[in-house]
């Protein structure tokens, strides 16, 4: 049985289970508490020894980073949402790496000093917000620019790389993330948030913290 271990308001670690729900992979999902620690305990680091989540374990087998656990499971289960042809795997592969480094990252900067910090009471770097916020300004445009060519990003079925892209938009409420401008993109989140793959793993971000 493959188990996933992830914590839900690490918005990067919800990827996999966003995709092992959409690619209807059979699995089992552990909260790693990382408030108290979880993470760095040694029945953790024999599993991911970077102590971050998320990581996978499929019997004797484990790894982690979100992108490379997604690409497992769709290979496992033969999924479409990463095809077997070389291009189409390659078109996925720019999408979830442009989203990671350019989106995911960007509102990970913001989501830590507007959310993270206060809870656990770490200095706030005002400047750190604002050159994510200016990432996000640079690089949302992109992606309201092909939302409005494709109904996804690599064209008209659900891949790999909108469930990347729907796990790092995640902290938009708790970030205090403006989306307003891009009236594609935040129509297209709000439809893949009533979805069954959605809806399996929450009603919204933070829910389980009851945010």
């Amino acid at each position: 049985m493959i188990k996933l271990y992830y914590h839900p308001i690490s918005f990067p670690s919800l990827g996999p289970v966003f995709a092992a729900e959409a690619m209807e992979v059979t699995y089992e999902k552990e909260v790693v508490d990382l408030q108290a620690g979880q993470q760095s305990s040694p029945e953790y680091l024999e599993i991911n020894p970077y102590g971050k989540v998320p990581a996978m374990k499929n019997g004797d087998f484990t790894m982690s980073e979100s992108a490379a656990i997604m690409r497992y499971l769709a290979r496992k289960a033969g999924s479409e949402f990463y095809p077997e042809n070389i291009e189409a795997q390659a078109e996925i592969d720019q999408w979830i790496d442009f989203v990671n480094h350019h989106i995911r990252s960007a509102v990970a900067r913001v989501q830590f000093n507007r959310f993270v910090a206060p809870m656990i009471g770490a200095d706030i770097d005002e400047s750190s917000v604002q050159t994510g916020l200016g990432f996000l300004k640079s690089n949302l445009p992109i992606i309201e620019n092909r939302l409005s060519e494709n109904a996804f990003l690599c064209g008209d079925t659900m891949t790999l790389a909108d469930i990347a892209l729907i796990a790092a938009l995640e902290p938009e409420k708790t970030a205090r993330l403006d989306l307003s401008a891009y009236s594609k993109l935040s129509a297209w989140l709000g439809t893949r948030r009533t979805e069954t793959f959605y809806t399996n793993v929450h009603s919204h971000f933070g829910a389980e913290m009851g945010i």
